[in-house]
């Protein structure tokens, strides 16, 4: 399992971020922020690996304040592992 989180400091720009995904039909989720992540407001947007390239461009056009980081989930078996990629 290989997804990205896209962490920000407010809830308000994790909102807008997922309401700004949508409008580009890119799925994404609200989840909680892991621990590994940051401690950012609490809530980060979860969206596919495959997004990466996209996510990173709708970041700069959008110019969200607060915007924290980019984190890559990757999961095998039991293993998790949670690595800042931007």
């Amino acid at each position: 399992m290989k997804y990205i989180l896209i962490s920000f400091n407010s809830r308000n720009s994790v909102l807008t971020f997922s309401k700004i995904l949508s409008n580009y039909s890119i799925q994404s989720k609200i989840v909680s922020t892991p621990r590994a992540v940051s401690v950012s407001c609490g809530l980060c947007v979860k969206t596919d690996y495959r997004f990466l390239k996209d996510v990173i461009n709708i970041i700069h056009q959008s110019k969200l304040n607060g915007f924290d980081g980019v984190f890559l989930y990757t999961r095998i078996n039991t293993t998790e592992r949670i690595e800042r990629i931007y």
